[in-house]
């Protein structure tokens, strides 16, 4: 079934420019904000809840979104943007390969260690630096080299990290799709904006 794709209603637009080009202006403007603050929430709610997005955290991703109005004279040049100077951002948005600048191994967590991490899923701060870690030594499963836990009580070696040359980091982000997804909807609030600017009549 193909997707219903809503259009300005121009009849409308260029009798609001011809009676009240002031008026819309305010209007359009209006109509932008909300837009984008609805964008943003939805974004915010579909992407940054975990998957199938990313997990977001408290002053994380989203505190480097912003949104800038775009000035014109005239309504055909008004807009607005939303933009991030983050590279951790643009990493989840187009997909990226991790690999140690200094040509080592990369010494992943594994998940399933759950007291390697916080309650909201974050990296313990004792294990952000695994090779200082005590007790811990590297061990060989399966093909794999692993950073284990000795735990010399019990006997017991735990794996808590596996080496790897680099991480793929798939694109999951989809800041542009959601924008994309969104189409109709911000159609749908600009019409409405030029109809309050005719509704002066």
């Amino acid at each position: 079934m193909s997707e219903l794709k809503l259009e300005i209603n121009t009849k409308n637009l260029e009798r609001a420019i011809r009676l009240f080009p002031k008026e819309l202006k305010y209007k359009i403007a209006d109509g932008m904000d909300h837009a984008t603050r609805k964008f943003l929430k939805i974004f915010k709610q579909t992407r940054l809840q975990g998957p199938p997005g990313i997990k977001g955290r408290p002053h994380g991703i989203f505190t480097h979104f912003s949104r800038a109005s775009l000035l014109s004279q005239d309504i055909e040049g008004m807009g607005m943007v939303i933009f991030s100077d983050s590279k951790i951002a643009r990493m989840h948005e187009q997909g990226a390969t991790l690999k140690n600048p200094g040509g080592g191994k990369l010494a992943v967590p594994l998940s399933a260690r759950k007291e390697l991490f916080t309650s909201d899923g974050r990296l313990k701060k004792q294990y952000k630096q695994p090779r200082l870690l005590k007790n811990v030594i590297p061990i060989q499963l399966k093909g794999k080299t692993f950073l284990a836990k000795v735990k010399k009580k019990l006997r017991e070696l735990i794996p808590i990290f596996v080496l790897k040359n680099s991480v793929r980091i798939r694109p999951r982000l989809m800041f542009y799709k959601t924008w994309d997804d969104m189409q109709n909807e911000r159609i749908d609030i600009l019409n409405k904006s030029i109809e309050k600017a005719l509704n002066k009549v």
